[in-house]
């Protein structure tokens, strides 16, 4: 007879990188790639606690992409169900590690349909490798990955990549994570089956190369299956990191430093979380939660759209009308803005020993949000709330909470310090992609991570009572 605290688990992964020269996503400007880096992976973790239904179940995927929306999801979860039409689709959810180096992650384009074919057949592979799991040992560590990206004036202004060397310089915006959880998981025979890695901070130090990469992940899945084992799963996460990067600002780029912005700063990240996770290993491993409580919840929530008053309205239009009387007639000349941001990133390219090459300052950059935000004073009338989906799961001392954000440090930070349970892994990028979630201080800062958001603080704050509230639900 079953019980509520038996768990089966199963895991897959596949290979979905891109055949031949593709468009790179993640930039305003095309990058097509040359070649190949290194392998773009997915890999799924299902979970099942028979006996307690659809909210004791879960397939969990993770992507080697940008992001992933709600239609690629929906997608994968319509395909899915045809197959393990015992398996509530809800309970399928994708996130992913906010590489810069793949392609853009659609459902209804060529690479789309592969991806689409290929998750679903990992999704089936795990669920179907289902078997008792031999207990979960959860850690703490900690690792210099992630450090804050905004950089604030004594003007009160704030850039995202500002310059550090300016005299008005005071100090970054916003906090710093370097805590990184994990979940090792046992499978027959008491064998390591797999690693949960939750790291506060996304994968992008080859966001602005021309190749397809994992990016520092790549390092990671390399150096633990050399320490563990050749069929070993990692399921990367994300953790809340809007408002970081893999980049320590202040100490600039010195020459005996791995640049952050090449392929050496991503070996030097993977070398960093593979020594932490094995030192991890090496304190908890004779510890075990053999029958973890196990529970999936899902709940949609409304988050209110961010109002873009009319005072902010009338400055954006105004800024928009100055930069278009500025522009030639011909599309086609040099001197549009798009053309001079374009110029200005070949330069860049060029001259500059690392990025970010193009300019989020220069008239296209404002342009472009300035637009944003009088596209969202015209339609707030009519759509006013944003649904998404939070998923939150427990597995015996540890929770899970998802977001479709890139979700600024303090959010996560006041959910981990008021959640009951003493590790709470915050997962963004899930399920849908809706910007960055910015605090009200990076509002009054200004910046482009902080500019045309789709929602503000006012949505943040729901946010964070929503998933506390389902987190106090499962404990």
């Amino acid at each position: 007879m079953s019980t509520i605290n038996e768990l089966y688990m199963g895991w897959a992964s596949s290979d979905i990188t891109p055949e031949g020269p593709v468009s790179l996503f993640g930039q305003y400007y095309e990058r097509i790639s040359t070649h190949v880096q290194s392998a773009l992976t997915a890999t799924a973790w299902a979970l099942e606690a028979p006996g307690a239904g659809h909210d004791g179940q879960a397939i969990l995927i993770s992507l080697d992409l940008l992001w992933c929306t709600t239609a690629l999801q929906e997608a994968v979860r319509a395909s899915v169900s045809k197959q393990l039409p015992d398996f509530d689709p809800r309970k399928l959810l994708i996130f992913a590690t906010h590489t810069h180096s793949g392609p853009e992650p659609r459902a209804d384009d060529e690479y789309g349909r592969f991806l689409v074919a290929r998750l679903t057949e990992t999704a089936v592979a795990a669920w179907q490798r289902r078997s008792p799991s031999h207990g979960v040992t959860p850690a703490t560590t900690y690792a210099p990955i992630g450090h804050n990206r905004r950089v604030q004036y004594a003007d009160g202004t704030t850039e995202m990549y500002g310059a550090v060397d300016r005299e008005d310089f005071i100090g970054l915006e916003g906090p710093e994570d370097a805590s990184m959880d994990l979940l090792f998981c046992w499978g027959p025979n008491n064998q390591l089956e797999g690693i949960v890695i939750n790291v506060p901070c996304p994968a992008q130090v080859t966001e602005a190369k021309y190749y397809v990469s994992a990016d520092y992940w790549n390092e990671v899945r390399r150096r633990l299956r050399e320490r563990f084992s050749p069929d070993l799963f990692i399921l990367a996460q994300c953790g809340a990191a809007g408002d970081i990067s893999p980049r320590d600002l202040p100490r600039g780029y010195s020459t005996e430093a791995p640049n952050m912005w090449e392929w050496e700063g991503a070996a030097e990240i993977g070398r960093r979380i593979e020594r932490a996770v094995s030192d991890a290993y090496d304190q908890v491993r004779d510890t075990r939660e053999r029958h973890p409580v196990f529970r999936h919840l899902v709940e949609d929530v409304d988050l209110p759209l961010r109002n873009v008053t009319h005072e902010a309205y009338e400055q954006a239009r105004r800024i928009v009308e100055e930069i278009r009387s500025r522009e030639p007639a011909d599309p086609a000349s040099p001197q549009t803005a798009w053309n001079r941001f374009l110029a200005e990133i070949k330069a860049n390219e060029k001259t500059k020993s690392h990025g970010p090459w193009d300019n989020k300052k220069s008239d296209y950059g404002v342009l472009r949000k300035m637009e944003l935000e009088m596209e969202q004073y015209d339609s707030h009338p009519k759509k006013q709330y944003y649904r998404t989906e939070i998923h939150v799961v427990r597995l015996g001392s540890v929770v899970f909470a998802s977001n479709p954000f890139e979700l600024f440090v303090d959010y996560g930070l006041i959910i981990k310090g008021r959640s009951v349970f003493n590790r709470t892994l915050l997962i963004q990028l899930s399920g849908d992609y809706a910007d960055y979630l910015p605090t009200p201080r990076a509002l009054a800062g200004g910046g482009y991570s902080a500019m045309a958001t789709a929602v503000g603080p006012e949505g943040g704050y729901l946010l964070v009572e929503k998933t506390l509230a389902l987190i106090n639900e499962v404990n």
